[in-house]
C-alpha cells in the first residue's frame, strides 16, 4: 500500500486550526478593534518564533534581495489578511466568512499560472467562475432583490476581496521558499507584519492601553501559538513540498471545519443559501485545481 506523505496528514490540521481562528476572532472582534488583535496575537508568535530559531540556531541573515519579498509577505499575509479578516466578521457570521473565503484556492490557483507560469486550462477557468458564482450566492444571501439593490453584506465582500491578498501570500511565499526554509519564511514574515502592526494598532489604541481581559490574553495566545505559528509552518511547509495549488486544495477544508464550530459554540444558524454557494464553490475548486495540482508536484518540492 502506497504510504501517505507526513505533509498531507499537516495540511489536515492546519485549516482545523484556522478555522477557530474565525470562532475565535468573531468573538474578539466584540471587544477589541481589528489591528489590535492581529498585533496581539503576532507579537505572541513572533516571540515563539525567536526563542525556537535563536535556541537552535535556524534563522540565517536573508540575502539582500530576500528583504523587499519577505517585507511583502509580512505586509499581505500577516498585516493584510488577518486584519481584514477580523474586519469582514464584524460585519457577517462566522459561517458565512469561512466558505466565502473559500474562493482562496481558485484565487492560488489562478495567481500561480500568471505569476509561476504553472498551466492553467479551461477547466480552471470554469472553475473560476464557478465559485465565483458561489461566492455570489452567499453574499447576495440567495436573493434576487439584493443583487438588483447592490444591497451586499459588507463583510462579505471584504472577506471575499482578502482571498486575493491570501493568493498573493502563498505564491510570494513559494518564491522565497526556493532560497530559504519554511521556518525561516514565517519567522522573517511574522517580523515584517508585526512592524506594519504595531505603529497602526497604537493608534488604534489612542495612547491608553487596550482593554484586555483575561479571556482576551488566552486567546490571544492560543491564536498566536497555533493559528500563527503551528498553522503557519504547517502551511509554508506543505506550499514548499507539493506546491501553491495542491497545497490550497486542503484550504478548502476550513468551512467544514468552521461551519461545525459555529453551530457548536455561537449558535449561528445554517441556511439553504449556505449550502448551495458552498456546494458551488467546492464545485469550482474541483474544476478549478483538480488538474492543476498534479502538475505542481516536481517544482513544489524545489524548496527542499
Amino acid at each position: 500500500m502506497k504510504k501517505v506523505s507526513p505533509v498531507y496528514l499537516i495540511m489536515l490540521l492546519v485549516p482545523l486550526i484556522w478555522s477557530s481562528n474565525f470562532i475565535i476572532g468573531k468573538v474578539l472582534i466584540r471587544d477589541l478593534p481589528p489591528f489590535t488583535i492581529t498585533a496581539g496575537r503576532f507579537v505572541v508568535s513572533l516571540v515563539i518564533l525567536l526563542v525556537i530559531t535563536r535556541a537552535w540556531g535556524l534563522l540565517r541573515r536573508p540575502e539582500p534581495g530576500l528583504v523587499l519579498p519577505l517585507a511583502l509577505l509580512g505586509l499581505s499575509g500577516v498585516f493584510t489578511f488577518n486584519t481584514l479578516l477580523y474586519i469582514g466578521l464584524k460585519y457577517t457570521t462566522a459561517v458565512n466568512s469561512t466558505i466565502v473565503n473559500a474562493f482562496s484556492p481558485v484565487s492560488v490557483a489562478v495567481l500561480s499560472a500568471l505569476w509561476l507560469g504553472e498551466r492553467l486550462a479551461l477547466r480552471q477557468f470554469a472553475g473560476l467562475l464557478m465559485s465565483f458564482l458561489g461566492v455570489a450566492v452567499i453574499a447576495t444571501r440567495g436573493s434576487r432583490e439584493v443583487l438588483l439593490s447592490l444591497s451586499f453584506n459588507p463583510g462579505d465582500v471584504i472577506v471575499f476581496l482578502d482571498t486575493l491578498v491570501w493568493a498573493f501570500y502563498t505564491v510570494q511565499g513559494k518564491k522565497v521558499m526556493a532560497r530559504l526554509t519554511p521556518l525561516e519564511t514565517t519567522a522573517y514574515a511574522n517580523l515584517a507584519g508585526v512592524l506594519f502592526l504595531l505603529p497602526v494598532a497604537f493608534c488604534e489604541w489612542g495612547g491608553v492601553a487596550p482593554p484586555f481581559s483575561p479571556g482576551h490574553i488566552l486567546w490571544l495566545v492560543y491564536l498566536g501559538v497555533f493559528a500563527s505559528v503551528l498553522a503557519f509552518l504547517g502551511w509554508n511547509k506543505g506550499v514548499s513540498e507539493i506546491g501553491p495549488a495542491r497545497a490550497a486544495a486542503f484550504y478548502n477544508l476550513i468551512p467544514v471545519y468552521a461551519s461545525v464550530l459555529a453551530c457548536l459554540f455561537l449558535g449561528e444558524e445554517l441556511h439553504p443559501y449556505h449550502l448551495v454557494g458552498g456546494l458551488m464553490v467546492l464545485a469550482g475548486v474541483y474544476l478549478g485545481i483538480g488538474r492543476l495540482g498534479k502538475s505542481c508536484e516536481g517544482p513544489g518540492t524545489d524548496a527542499g
